[in-house]
């Protein structure tokens, strides 16, 4: 092991050579097609057909969680009476008025950072890397140049990260590592420390970057590893967090990295693909029979066309009554039923395992398919995207926290390019809501109906009710209903001023 992979660890070393070869599968680099031995005695090189179904699947999931952008929201802090919010006439206290501006200022600020980093474009990106390698990091960086925070997804195989061993939600060091060139000869490395000031009573995030080259010593038969490049010297942040999220997949109560969802069904579909190929050479051969000459001296100049005369010379020496011939041997394949049934259960345990349905509404003799019909069809694929919804609300409500505390930290910089007043009006809360949306074709009566009684029964918003519509910006929405009742309130009341309904009288 070269003295750079020991700086690693050994155990990182192997986990990132894991990940490695889950990308590789992805990539459609699957182990039947890379490590097949063709057998002695073949006279022919067998098929190896590769269906990367891992791509499929992973894709599938990916698109399942993140095809429809989600909304960030931050509902201000209920300090009036309820019962007097919901009274016609009411007028919020200065402290409420207060908390809805504070809220809304941190609504706009999040959903600004998102906007500008084409978040939703990236969780789609992230999404995969996720599936693949079981987990994803994301990444706050505050642009020095241009006062802008941006927002980084990397893959699992960059990042080394230390846990502290007796909370194992925070992180103590996170570590970016990658190689510059093909060689492997310059290493990146980027690195994030939280230590405890006991001076202060909080905890500090310094920051460390350097570039390190590596060579071979043939002399000494070592490699020699040396830093070509001090970029960032352990500086501190100014932070009392890491700005980095970990976002794994699906795991088990004590793991550091979630599972990867293509170690699931690696070895089915290496299987399916085996038996696809097999079954490709077993058709090759029914399909073109074998010539068989018995009595014959010489098989030259015997053409292979349709419609083609052949001279068959007898060999020499024959017996009475013999005579030369030429016959085709076709192929017998009685096992189609049994592959095609063996096949087709490898690919039903396939699905199952992913949880991803083959429904083909094509070949339902069935009319339309309403809403709650769609739901049960794809009911595996729904609940598996909404389970791991739990872990991507709870780690992107932490990045939106995180988005917030750093633009505090940095709203004295005098490149800072968003509204300083909107950020100072930011308190010690960080609450916030992350709403997803499946992408389903809505059966939009239906839809509509659920929200109007569940307004009139006061469970819902109308904020709430048009976020869950699609609504791109429901706070604006809102805002025009709100100033349509008003106007058609003032148009309808018979005591109005007719100066203030109509705005060219005088």
């Amino acid at each position: 092991m070269r003295l750079d992979q020991v700086m690693l660890g050994e155990t990182e070393v192997e986990r990132i050579n894991r990940v490695i070869r889950n990308y590789e599968r992805y990539e459609g680099r699957q182990y039947f097609d890379t490590q097949y031995a063709k057998p002695d005695g073949l006279e022919y090189d067998p098929t190896t057909l590769t269906v990367n179904f891992d791509r499929l699947l992973i894709d599938t999931m990916a698109a399942w969680e993140f095809e429809m952008a989600p909304k960030y929201d931050v509902e201000p802090d209920v300090i009036d009476d309820p019962i007097d919010m919901v009274t016609e006439g009411y007028a919020p206290s200065k402290q409420q008025d207060t908390e809805n501006r504070r809220a809304a200022a941190k609504e706009q600020l999040i959903n600004w950072i998102h906007g500008e980093n084409r978040t939703h474009e990236k969780l789609l990106e992230a999404a995969k890397d996720r599936k693949i390698a079981g987990t994803v990091w994301a990444k706050l960086l505050y642009d020095k140049r241009t006062g802008k925070l941006r927002i980084f997804f990397r893959p699992d195989t960059e990042v080394i990260a230390i846990y502290n061993p007796e909370d194992p939600d925070q992180l103590e060091e996170v570590h970016f590592v990658a190689y510059l060139d093909l060689n492997s000869t310059r290493l990146w490395k980027q690195s994030y420390y939280l230590e405890w000031n006991e001076d202060d009573g909080q905890y500090e995030c310094f920051i460390e970057e350097a570039v390190y080259g590596i060579e071979e010593d043939a002399e000494k038969k070592r490699t020699v590893v040396r830093i070509i490049e001090d970029r960032v010297p352990k500086t501190s942040m100014g932070l009392d967090f890491i700005p980095v999220v970990e976002i794994p997949n699906e795991r088990l109560a004590g793991m550091q990295r979630g599972y990867s969802e293509i170690e699931k069904f690696a070895d089915i579909t290496d299987e399916i693909n085996r038996k696809l190929s097999d079954y490709s050479d077993a058709i090759r051969f029914e399909m073109f029979a074998i010539t068989l000459f018995t009595n014959v001296d010489d098989d030259r100049g015997l053409s292979v066309a349709p419609g083609a005369m052949w001279n068959l010379q007898g060999a020499g020496g024959l017996l009475e009554g013999e005579r030369p011939d030429a016959k085709k041997l076709e192929s017998n394949f009685k096992f189609k039923d049994a592959t095609e049934a063996y096949i087709d259960r490898l690919y039903a345990n396939l699905h199952k395992i992913a949880e991803v349905p083959t429904v083909n509404t094509a070949e339902m003799n069935v009319g339309g398919i309403n809403d709650m019909a769609v739901k049960l069809l794809f009911s595996a694929i729904i609940s598996k995207t909404q389970r791991s919804w739990i872990i991507w609300r709870s780690r992107l409500q932490q990045l939106n926290e995180y988005i917030l505390r750093y633009m505090k930290a940095r709203v004295d910089d005098p490149r800072f390019s968003y509204d300083r007043d909107m950020v100072r009006k930011v308190d010690g809360n960080y609450t916030n809501t992350v709403h997803f949306r499946l992408p389903l074709p809505e059966d939009q009566v239906a839809l509509i109906t659920q929200l109007t009684t569940e307004m009139a029964s006061d469970l819902e918003s109308i904020k709430g009710a048009l976020a869950r519509r699609g609504v791109e910006n429901p706070e604006a929405k809102l805002m025009e209903i709100i100033a349509e009742r008003k106007l058609l309130r003032s148009q309808t009341d018979p005591y109005r001023d007719v100066s203030d309904a109509d705005p060219t009288v005088e």
